[in-house]
């Protein structure tokens, strides 16, 4: 069972405010608050660690908020490896309101230093034993010279690397044109990778099409509360309907199907694709029923 690393380079240090009412122009005084450590990877980690799968999640924290976020995921015994020179973490924070929608607000986004993604390539390199590295979330500034290192080393990569990738806006093309070994994405991110527009096309006819332009035996596109798509290599699509549930907080369900197909994969390869999804959006939906991110039950018969 090889160990499943996330890489996340746009962490966020994230303050949730409960208020009993909010609009604007008004001031709303919070009842609770509550810090966390946001960022794709380190929610795909935390509920690795939940399903008993051996990870570590890489990540840059730095300025004002970086030694926080550190405090935060030592005290958690989150398994990290942070790189930290010259880098500077985004602030946001979530404001939940009886009988409103949640907001989301995120602050400019990180800055990670090309010391940094060096330390880290060098981390990566370092490692004798198969791992699989999942690439999670954003990259900003994906065209800063910063990321050079990443972009050396990446298609060069040792056999014993497995790549799953789980990334979006300019630099999803980049890491799908990476031979990886599963791509999960959803139905907009599907259609970027297309230099035309493609919103009409259906997403089993995309996915068909996407594989004249990028080496991956396996895609997963997902779509809300519709259904999941599934494409292997020498099949044809499959569709599976996700549970429908009263969603309280959308936060993190991505990240947790990404975390539990990865540990099925991997961890449990005597089990069909098929069953992993099902297991995946299992769980994402029971997230998404939750306000907190990995902390539903995992028992199957609740």
């Amino acid at each position: 069972m090889p160990p499943i690393i996330t890489l996340t380079a746009n962490i966020v240090a994230e303050t949730t405010y409960y208020v009993s009412d909010w609009g604007a122009g008004k001031t709303s005084r919070a009842t609770e608050e509550r810090f966390q450590v946001g960022g794709k990877g380190i929610n795909v980690s935390k509920m690795l660690q939940r399903l008993g799968a051996e990870t570590t999640a890489l990540c840059f924290p730095g300025g004002d908020f970086g030694p926080i976020c550190e405090q935060w995921l030592t005290e958690r015994k989150r398994h990290f490896k942070s790189f930290s020179s010259g880098c500077i973490t985004r602030s946001g924070a979530i404001i939940r309101a009886p009988r409103s929608e949640e907001i989301s607000i995120l602050g400019i986004d990180s800055h990670v230093s090309a010391e940094s993604v060096q330390d880290c390539v060098n981390y990566l390199k370092g490692l004798s034993e198969p791992y699989v590295l999942a690439i999670c979330g954003v990259f900003q500034e994906w065209e800063s010279s910063n990321w050079d290192p990443l972009r050396d080393w990446l298609p060069n990569r040792e056999k014993h690397v497995n790549l799953a990738v789980d990334t979006y806006g300019p630099s999803l093309p980049w890491f799908a044109r990476q031979q990886p070994n599963v791509a999960k994405i959803n139905r907009q991110e599907l259609e970027t990778l297309f230099d035309e527009s493609v919103s009409a096309s259906p997403t089993d006819d995309l996915m068909k099409r996407v594989t004249e332009n990028y080496d991956c035996p396996l895609w997963i596109v997902t779509d809300g509360e519709s259904k999941i798509w599934t494409f292997e290599a020498g099949g044809q699509p499959q569709a599976i309907q996700p549970p429908i549930v009263e969603c309280l907080s959308p936060i993190g369900c991505g990240d947790i199907f990404f975390a539990t197909l990865l540990d099925q994969q991997y961890n449990h390869p005597d089990r069909s694709l098929e069953s992993a999804i099902e297991l995946a959006a299992n769980y994402a939906s029971r997230n998404a029923a939750s306000t907190e991110v990995a902390t539903f039950s995992l028992e199957l018969n609740r």
